[in-house]
């Protein structure tokens, strides 16, 4: 990309600059969100240059730019958390988007981003080698930006700093940035569980949708499907900011028998993932008497070594860990029986309607469960107590019930009734 023909931090003006093309065909339709809103005139998009990473490494770049695109990535999602999104957008440049902060700490957030890439590849960040441009036009396979002056930048590192609040806070992960650019809310409830050969409470299970913004239009399966793994990522950590939140709020402080957490497999098998989630899982220890029950999403089709890999560096923090199935079994589970899982979850389909189908569906859930090894098997989301029985007669263990009765908190989101 060629400089801008104007170097300066945060300046209003927006006099033409350098242009780059784009590499990636599912670059366009990202553009086209940004473009299409305001982020362009608030200054909220900046380009971050590799240049001088590639010139250092020479002949080396072709062998190791795929490494170095994997790091950068990573970085990029461990600073922006849930505030941004980022893409590449030609060999050396990636665009970074941020609507949840102002200008002045988003370029500030870039340049701290860049000097710490730099040091790492090059051992050093020269100011000569920072290049962060401001973006002020889209058109097409075209980006317009404008040269940021990167001494004067260096000021402002405080005000990036300041912008993340704590780990486990609400606000800081939802509502988050997709991919793509939308802009997605995690809405997290809080279902009653229990223990079905006694019949006695022994937690909550943190239960969510995903919802995009403006509109609270709810994503559907298929289309979670579509996230990316950094947008999984920050699913899994909205929720769980919203549901530790929720739990406070909803009994007042009071521990709770256990907690169940559901957690994707795209989170634990990142090492950058378990490092968040252990923050997360700690904080939520402070809020159980007995312990954490970690819920494994997304598990169909991952290798059982792979799974048990994932899980195993999470045991410490929890009393069990469960799987949980996207769709009833076809037949016994054989391909989770070395995978460490001491049990699985299932959500009742809404359209059981009739004592005799969700016996069957039961019965067959059991069955596919425990040839496997699987100590507890856990039906959620059931409609009441006498679906339950059946359950429990099915050899079910536990259930979870969605609340039947529901009341509407301060932001918005249905409330589940005290059990």
């Amino acid at each position: 990309m060629s400089d801008a023909t104007e170097s300066r931090a945060g300046a209003p003006s927006r006099p033409s600059g350098g242009v780059t093309r784009l590499v990636h065909a599912d670059a366009r339709h990202a553009l086209q969100r940004i473009q299409a809103s305001s982020m362009l005139e608030e200054g909220q998009v900046c380009l971050l240059g590799l240049d001088a990473v590639r010139e250092r490494m020479g002949p080396r770049w072709a062998l190791r730019r795929e490494m170095v695109y994997e790091y950068v990535q990573a970085t990029l999602r461990r600073q922006l958390g849930a505030h941004g999104f980022f893409l590449r957008v030609s060999e050396t440049d990636f665009l970074v988007a941020q609507p949840e902060v102002s200008r002045l700490a988003g370029q500030a957030c870039c340049l701290n981003v860049l000097r710490e890439l730099l040091t790492y590849f090059l051992g050093e960040a020269l100011i000569a080698d920072i290049v962060v441009h401001e973006v002020n036009s889209i058109d097409g396979g075209r980006i317009g930006a404008v040269k940021l002056d990167a001494a004067a930048l260096a000021g402002l590192q405080s005000a990036a700093g300041a912008i993340a609040p704590p780990p486990v806070s609400q606000d800081r992960w939802t509502p988050f940035i997709a991919h793509d650019g939308r802009r997605l809310r995690a809405s997290c409830q809080l279902e009653p569980v229990f223990q079905l050969k006694t019949y006695a409470r022994i937690g909550f299970r943190m239960t969510r949708r995903v919802l995009q913004l403006p509109g609270e239009t709810p994503l559907s399966a298929a289309e979670q499907q579509t996230l990316t793994g950094a947008d999984i990522e920050k699913l899994d950590f909205a929720t769980l900011a919203r549901g530790l939140n929720r739990l406070q709020q909803e009994t007042d402080g009071d521990r709770q028998p256990s907690l169940m957490l559901p957690v994707s497999y795209v989170t634990l098998s990142s090492h950058r993932g378990r490092s968040a989630l252990a923050e997360f899982f700690r904080a939520a220890q402070a809020n159980v008497q007995q312990g954490l029950i970690c819920e494994v999403c997304d598990i169909e089709g991952v290798p059982p070594g792979a799974l048990l890999a994932a899980t195993s560096l999470m045991r410490p923090f929890c009393l069990f860990i469960i799987g949980r199935l996207h769709a009833p079994p076809l037949g016994p589970l054989t391909a989770l029986r070395d995978a460490g899982l001491q049990g699985l979850s299932l959500e009742c389909p809404p359209t059981l309607e009739s004592d005799d189908a969700f016996g069957a569906f039961a019965r067959s859930v059991v069955a596919a469960a425990r040839p496997v090894g699987m100590r507890a098997v856990m039906l959620t989301g059931v409609a009441g107590p006498r679906l339950a029985a059946i359950a429990s007669h099915y050899g079910a263990t536990h259930a979870s019930f969605a609340p039947a009765r529901a009341k509407i908190d301060a932001v918005g989101e249905p409330a589940p009734e005290r059990v």
